[in-house]
């Protein structure tokens, strides 16, 4: 009897813990999931955490962050399949634009106390010089963009000398546009190329290289950003505000007339059907607000400490209590205490590892060699760019685009002996250039060239060298497995921040990524060369440069060209890779088809990447068999 009494009491006392947990949680969306969009950049990752510890600690929601791009998390928010977006910007979106006027979306709150600051910038050591670091000021007068003209020799854009280079927003963010539209108002097309960073991170890697070295960079910015807390900018002055004039710069639309950029107000954007059922929630979305300094601050400790958003969420929520309790009522804010207190305790006990990371090493070597040997670097990257990419680049833009198709053909005639396959291929490239997508493919086809040649330049003769010799091959295979492995995101930034944004550091990835196929088949294809014939050439006599040229070389053409094919298709692998970093062609239309839902767009550029590799691939893969071979397989067609 005791015992039941027992078990009972422990029950009731269960029950008693759990209930008002339950009855809350209840209570919070009607018990439902509440979906929140994943946004990658800094600020709104932050912002959002910061909401999803609020709810499910404070409010004892049931919570969920969904990845996605912003225009298809936007999408989603319309349709009530997500229910909050963290970090709005106020005009610059006409999917919640659109979403506003029809009452499905609603925007509440202001978390960025004061607006967010954006427009164009150069590091502030250009106009006033650094003491400290011992840079004299080399455009003391630039305060407007009518001053721009005089000072564009020094911006030099590598590809285009005579111009200046102005590195406007990533890819398919709607600042694109606005900056673009702002670069033609006011006549600085003719003095400045509009340069395309690719994302954002590129973006943050050329101002942070460009800065830290101390030479000149235009370029476009906002707030909040962890680049504010850590460097020093000099806002460009774009003369007054005007509203008219600024929804015409957004849209496109009418008679466009200049303007400064929108005072940009921060908030939450939530479902309407979300924001009905949950007042208590839109109370605090409207509460919520951040300083600028205190938001930038977490932004350049996220990026400094390698902090996910999660973690600098919880980090703010312990330091700053004086903030976020102004938000949320007295009981919500007694359990988000608890439940810190309670994850701190939690946290303490037994370790398995121990905590250390070759981060911070490898970050303070590469700033150093970025500040020491940058200059050489970049002496590098423009003559690969001047004397090398630009030259095969404008020859082949400057052939007719018949004349390129005509050589298509002739190649493919002659790699494969098939008239309808050789009139398919010159049809479907005929089909790209229809489109209005020669000069981009022609741009891709450029930079898949010249990768592809000097892959062979380097490859076939490592994998000469170590087909011969057994210590080599030993030592190649751990260093072409990583490269092979090692995803082109993780050293992407490195070379970008050693050699600029463009086309050089594509060119260097691409590199990386398409030889190792190629070093490895060219060493199979040697290696497999049958020995009795080896035997029998050096029995009539024949030197190791003729055993080489004449015999091995010939008998492993087959496994050399079809690694010639995997490394011209891993180049071609590697387009929207490079369209990151700001290497233009078809690439770039695939990016901005993915940051701005054009699926059209994006599919368009898409079939014309897959022709592209179609075309070299049968034609490459035609070379690669034997002549005999190809005959026999014509014969046979034939009969």
């Amino acid at each position: 009897m005791k015992q039941l009494l027992f078990f009972l009491g422990c029950a009731l006392m269960l029950l008693a813990g759990l209930v008002p947990r339950h009855a809350a949680a209840a209570s919070c969306n009607e018990g439902q999931l509440i979906k929140m969009a994943d946004q990658t950049w800094e600020s709104a990752n932050f912002t959002t955490h910061v909401i999803r510890k609020l709810l499910s600690d404070g409010y004892q929601c049931q919570t969920e962050i969904v990845p996605g791009t912003p225009a298809a998390t936007e999408s989603a928010l319309v349709q009530n399949d997500l229910q909050i977006i963290a970090e709005q910007w106020s005009g610059r979106s006409p999917i919640i634009q659109d979403a506003i006027e029809a009452g499905t979306v609603r925007v509440v709150g202001d978390t960025l106390a004061g607006g967010a600051v954006q427009g164009w910038y150069v590091p502030d050591y250009l106009v006033h010089g650094d003491a400290e670091r011992g840079i004299d000021p080399l455009a003391p007068d630039l305060k407007t963009w009518e001053d721009l003209p005089e000072y564009k020799s020094l911006f030099t854009d590598p590809e285009i000398p005579e111009k200046g280079r102005f590195l406007n927003c990533p890819t398919g963010w709607v600042c694109e546009k606005t900056n673009s539209r702002l670069l033609s108002l006011h006549g600085l097309e003719d003095h400045y190329t509009n340069f395309r960073a690719g994302t954002g991170a590129a973006l943050d890697a050329a101002i942070s290289s460009a800065y830290d070295q101390g030479r000149p960079v235009l370029f476009y910015y906002w707030q909040p950003a962890g680049l504010m807390a850590k460097y020093k900018f000099h806002k460009i002055q774009l003369g007054p505000f005007n509203k008219t004039c600024w929804d015409g710069i957004v849209s496109g639309e009418g008679d466009l007339c200049p303007s400064d950029f929108l005072m940009a107000r921060l908030a939450v954007a939530v479902s309407e059907p979300f924001a009905q059922n949950n007042p208590d929630l839109v109370t605090l979305f409207e509460r919520l607000q951040f300083q600028p300094d205190l938001l930038n601050g977490m932004i350049l400790l996220m990026t400094e400490e390698r902090l996910s958003g999660d973690e600098a969420a919880d980090r703010f929520l312990r330091q700053h209590p004086e903030v976020w309790r102004r938000w949320v009522p007295d009981p919500v804010a007694q359990r988000m205490t608890a439940a810190l207190e309670m994850n701190t305790t939690s946290s303490d006990g037994y370790v398995m590892f121990p905590e250390w990371s070759a981060a911070d090493y490898v970050n303070r070597h590469l700033m150093a060699v970025v500040k020491s040997y940058g200059e050489s670097f970049r002496h590098l990257s423009d003559f690969m760019l001047t004397a090398v990419l630009l030259p095969v680049e404008r020859g082949l833009q400057m052939l007719p685009p018949w004349v390129f198709l005509a050589l298509v053909a002739a190649m493919s005639w002659h790699a494969t002996r098939k008239p309808v396959a050789t009139v398919l291929y010159v049809a479907c490239l005929y089909l790209i250039g229809a489109v209005g997508l020669w000069d981009k493919l022609i741009q891709t086809f450029s930079l898949v060239l010249v990768s592809t040649i000097i892959s062979i330049l380097l490859g076939v003769p490592i994998g000469i060298l170590a087909a011969r010799s057994r210590l080599l091959r030993r030592a190649l295979t751990p260093v072409l497995d990583v490269m092979q492995t090692l995803p082109s995101f993780v050293y992407l930034i490195p070379v970008l921040m050693l050699f600029g944004l463009g086309k050089v550091p594509a060119l260097f990835a691409t590199i990386v990524y398409a030889a190792p196929p190629l070093i490895r088949l060219t060493i199979l294809g040697l290696r497999q060369v049958d020995p009795t014939v080896m035997e029998a050439a050096q029995a009539f006599g024949v030197t190791r440069w003729q055993m080489l040229t004449r015999v091995t070389l010939p008998l492993a053409r087959p496994s050399i060209m079809a690694g010639i094919n995997q490394a011209t298709m891993m180049a071609l692998a590697m387009v929207v890779v490079a369209s990151m970093i700001g290497a233009r062609g078809l690439g770039e239309d695939v990016l901005a088809g993915i940051q701005t839902l054009d699926v059209g767009r994006g599919l368009q550029a898409g079939v014309a990447i897959v022709i592209l590799a179609i075309v070299i691939d049968r034609i490459t893969q035609a070379y690669g068999q034997p002549r005999r071979r190809r005959r026999r397989l014509q014969g046979k067609e034939k009969a």
